[in-house]
């Protein structure tokens, strides 16, 4: 993890150590962010100079959480591989030991009154079987191959146009799906191209709501000036200033889908790289960024999504199932089951109700699937 910085790890341990939980610790960072820096501001206008445009802020938050989820995942992904090979070469090792065991003699008591050496024995000319034999034998052999046959053109038959000579079989078409897999792996395990792809000068990764485009700059690019970036509903264009002065081209080309313009934003890493997030026009999966290039296979990438990437209404209807899944295995009510607990509640000390000024007793009533109370 060369990107992560350590030199200010013992100074954060002594936070968390501190404040004891992760909710602590992080409420004091983003207080400081509050209390010392501008992070919070909303520019107004264009004229600002402090503070971010709105909701930007929150997108720096998600793209660097959304980093770390990624090298978490590939870290357990590895963690799982290794244990696999340790589990296989165990096992191989066994079956290894087990097949020794099994070839060593079980008998070393034999003796034997030969010289050393023994003079070589005499080439032996192999004994014909009898005629009664070899014509059997014959016969075996022809019925064996006349069987082969006849399987391998029923097999023949049920591929159809795909059965071909083994010299002459058409190899390309798996050929070209296992290189693509190979390389999407080798995507996946790049957080810079997770769910998409790197090419010459520029990496690209997506979620299902934006995408992620690094465009490589020299090691002279350190300043925001040297970097145009232009973005419109369906075209990116990054220009950088080159030793010479002028200006040369990092990427220019048609995105694949629309994007909304007014909702992406670009930072500069001195010398590295231009990380462009782009905003999706509609919830897709790309099958690349930029329409002239390769194209990366959709089915082989992970598309399960973050809740965070869900609606408010979506994001509380899978949180409610969570909390009612949990609250059912403890033997707890339910939300729905709560909810009439607490209207029981305010009716059992209403007004008129002949349970008044009696502690509540939630055995004493019951509730139908159709909402009706009966008094048990």
């Amino acid at each position: 993890m060369a990107s992560m910085d350590e030199k200010y790890d013992t100074a954060l341990i002594g936070i968390l150590q501190n404040e004891g939980q992760i909710a602590k610790f992080l409420d004091v960072l983003l207080g400081f962010l509050y209390r010392r820096t501008d992070f919070y501001r909303i520019m107004k206008s264009e004229n600002d100079k402090l503070g971010f445009p709105p909701g930007v802020a929150m997108k720096l938050l998600m793209n660097i959480f959304k980093k770390y989820e990624s090298l978490a995942a590939q870290d357990e992904v590895k963690r799982q591989k290794l244990l696999q090979e340790r589990a296989a070469q165990a096992q191989a090792s066994s079956t290894t030991s087990g097949q020794a065991a099994k070839e060593t003699p079980t008998s070393t008591n034999v003796t034997t009154t030969q010289p050393q050496q023994s003079p070589a024995p005499k080439p032996q000319q192999p004994q014909s079987p009898p005629p009664s034999q070899t014509a059997s034998s014959g016969k075996e052999t022809e019925g064996t191959k006349e069987t082969v046959a006849a399987e391998k053109d029923k097999e023949s038959e049920g591929r159809g146009d795909k059965a071909m000579d083994v010299d002459g079989e058409d190899k390309g078409k798996d050929e070209g799906t296992d290189e693509q897999e190979r390389l999407q792996k080798e995507f996946q395990a790049n957080p810079e191209s997770y769910n998409g792809a790197v090419r010459d000068n520029y990496s690209w990764s997506q979620s299902i709501t934006d995408a992620d485009v690094r465009v490589k700059v020299p090691k002279t690019v350190v300043k925001g000036k040297d970097v145009k970036v232009d973005i419109a509903k369906k075209r990116l264009s990054v220009h950088y200033r080159g030793t010479d002065g002028g200006w040369e081209e990092g990427v220019n080309g048609d995105l694949t889908w629309e994007v909304r313009p007014e909702e992406c934003m670009w930072t500069l890493s001195p010398g590295q790289h231009v990380h462009i997030n782009l905003e999706k026009k509609e919830e897709r999966w790309w099958e690349g960024i930029f329409v002239d290039e390769p194209k990366i296979n959709t089915r082989k990438i992970d598309c399960s999504r973050s809740i965070t990437d869900l609606d408010d209404e979506a994001q509380a209807k899978i949180e409610e199932m969570m909390y009612n899944e949990r609250q059912k295995r403890m033997g707890l009510p339910q939300s729905h089951e709560q909810k009439q607990l607490d209207m029981l509640r305010q009716a059992w000390d209403a007004e008129g109700s002949p349970f008044k000024g009696q502690p509540f007793d939630p055995s004493a009533i019951s509730v139908d699937p159709s909402g009706v109370i009966k008094m048990k």
